[in-house]
């Protein structure tokens, strides 16, 4: 493995335990190549029953990893390319969650309150606004496609 920094790794994967970052960062290293689970628990020096567990644990968020057989008929896993982009996706249903959120809190008595959740309400409206313009330039653009598909972008 490449000497990045884990915490760099775990920056990237938000909400993610180090061990999970670790896989993650390693298959993503390692595409378009798979790598059997005992595999990739050796060249991690963990468990196979822990990176096992964490792989699970990913695939139950949403976060895309392909899983396959291997020649020995072991599971063997592979980087999703869109694994990155996975991120976005869910910040963005994020912001749209908590933009409804904001936009169900009722105002109350308080002035400096109101002031406040209002300019809440202004960046998270605006926030999602740029991601939802973000994405349909990317879609026009075709980039999502190229990296849920495996397609060369040039």
């Amino acid at each position: 493995m490449k000497n990045t920094k884990l915490d760099d790794q775990k920056i990237a994967r938000r909400r993610m335990n180090s061990v999970s970052s670790k896989i993650l960062h390693e298959l993503y290293e390692l595409y378009p190549s798979s790598i059997s689970l005992s595999n990739l628990a050796k060249e991690l020096d963990l468990r196979e029953k822990t990176v096992k567990a964490s792989i699970n644990k990913s695939l139950r968020e949403g976060i895309p990893i392909e899983q396959t057989m291997s020649s020995s008929d072991d599971i063997a896993y592979r980087a999703d390319p869109s694994e990155p982009i996975a991120y976005i996706l869910k910040e963005k249903e994020s912001a749209e969650v908590m933009l409804k959120l904001i936009e169900d809190t009722p105002l109350n008595g308080n002035e400096d309150a109101n002031k406040k959740k209002k300019i809440n309400h202004r960046i998270y409206g605006e926030y999602v606004s740029a991601l939802n313009d973000l994405l349909d330039k990317w879609t026009s653009l075709r980039l999502l496609d190229h990296t849920q598909n495996g397609n060369g972008y040039e």
